[in-house]
């Protein structure tokens, strides 16, 4: 039994609206954004509706007095998609998860927008213990979920790591990309946000997140050995975005390729090949985040779960701000302030082993915004000129730190990733 559960319950009431809304949209036009079936897909709200604060208040108050028939239109929809499917949409016990009937029912909605079967999709927890740069990290149970190829298998298993704030539910359109290409996908929720054991918001320090990732590479590669051993070519491959992919992805390459992560368990594969997508090596020169880095500091205000207020403002791209203010509703996002300084340190010790002389071994695909708000892409350039030939940095024309949901911009990172795969 997962110690991350807390019941099988539905949450708060803006998620519970939330999850209408987003049944609205499965039944509608699917482009994944609420409240326009009138309209041509691809419309997007207001300024109120792209931001997560704002979107949590007005779902919570569009709920009537009692959430009573919104949660019995979720669970008879649930229903209906588990008699066609013939099973039940997770082999979980709901209680085993943070609100589970919330997940079962968001689940469900995500399955019938990707027109997949929970054959296809299935979770499960990942015990993850382990030393990093001989620092001991706390035990944590890593949420995950794996996406089965469509089509014929390539053999490789893409292990996403989503940034801070975010977790897998974020990367849906970009896993679905990967599946068509034949990549198998698991994506983990952080100790920040999801299903994952943490604390919400949080980010004990950099470490942790790269022990965390090593982790998931390393039960991705019992799934190649089992299941693609004999396919030419099989391989794990790491997919960073944000802070899961600076001090997440690219902390676990450096550190385990030079001996510097130990697991208690099955070790993480060494010289692994990765993309890094908007990473997190150190942040935009900008007043937002000078005063969130000073904010960091405070005591007592910093360790304040509160939920996401969209600050900073991560992308003007309308359609990319709007679905990533639905999934902090969805996922009841929150954030301490104190996370924004918590992994410098061992960002810092990293610059120090690469000035050392240290290196990963495998080669790096890097995917940038120009004008990164949040990340600089300052960062990726001096990580490609220590490097050299074993990284291609692609700098794109854009002010867009959240890649994922945006259309277009989604695709850098993946035909990245098939270059890669072809080296």
């Amino acid at each position: 039994m997962s110690k991350i559960g807390g019941g099988a319950s539905w949450g708060g009431r803006s998620q519970i609206e939330a999850t209408v809304k987003d049944l609205a949209d499965v039944k509608g036009n699917r482009d994944g954004i609420w409240d326009n079936e009138t309209k041509a897909p691809g419309t997007h709200g207001n300024f109120f509706e792209r931001q997560p604060l704002f979107a949590k208040l007005s779902n919570f108050l569009q709920t009537g007095f009692s959430t009573k028939d919104e949660v019995q239109e979720l669970k008879a929809y649930r229903a209906t998609k588990e008699a066609a499917w013939g099973q039940p949409v997770t082999q979980l016990d709901l209680g085993q998860l943070k609100n589970g009937e919330l997940f079962a029912a968001q689940k469900a909605i995500a399955l019938d927008r990707l027109n997949r079967t929970p054959s296809d999709v299935t979770e499960g927890f990942i015990e993850a213990s382990g030393r990093v740069d001989g620092n001991e990290i706390a035990p944590r149970e890593i949420f995950y979920q794996r996406f089965k190829p469509v089509g014929e298998p390539s053999g490789k298993v893409v292990v996403l790591s989503p940034g801070f704030q975010e977790t897998g539910r974020n990367f849906y359109e970009q896993i679905d990309k990967m599946n068509k290409l034949g990549h198998d996908v698991v994506v983990m929720d952080h100790q920040w946000a999801g299903q994952t054991e943490g604390s919400a918001g949080g980010l004990d320090r950099g470490f942790g997140v790269a022990r965390d990732v090593a982790a998931t590479a390393a039960f991705a590669q019992g799934i190649v050995d089992k299941e693609y051993g004999e396919q030419p070519g099989s391989e794990v491959v790491l997919f960073g975005n944000s802070m899961g992919a600076g001090p997440g992805v690219y902390g676990a390459i450096l550190m385990n390729d030079n001996g510097k992560i130990e697991l208690d368990g099955p070790q993480m594969p060494k010289g692994l090949k990765a993309v890094l997508q908007s990473p997190f090596l150190e942040a935009s020169s900008n007043f937002t985040n000078e005063t969130l880095r000073l904010a960091s500091k405070l005591p007592i205000l910093n360790r304040i779960k509160a939920p996401s207020a969209g600050v900073p403002v991560l992308t003007s791209n309308k359609v990319g701000a709007q679905k990533g203010a639905q999934s902090a509703v969805l996922e009841d996002t929150r954030a301490q302030l104190r996370s924004m300084s918590s992994a410098q340190p061992d960002l810092d010790r990293m610059n120090e082993l690469m000035d050392q002389g240290l290196r990963p071994q495998g080669k790096l695909f890097i995917v940038h915004g120009d004008d990164d708000p949040l990340a600089a892409a300052e960062g990726s350039q001096r990580l490609k000129d220590r490097m050299g030939d074993q990284v291609e940095l692609q700098i794109i024309n854009s002010d867009n730190h959240v890649l994922e949901q945006t259309p277009g911009e989604q695709d850098h990172a993946i035909a990245g990733l098939q270059r890669l795969l072809s080296q």
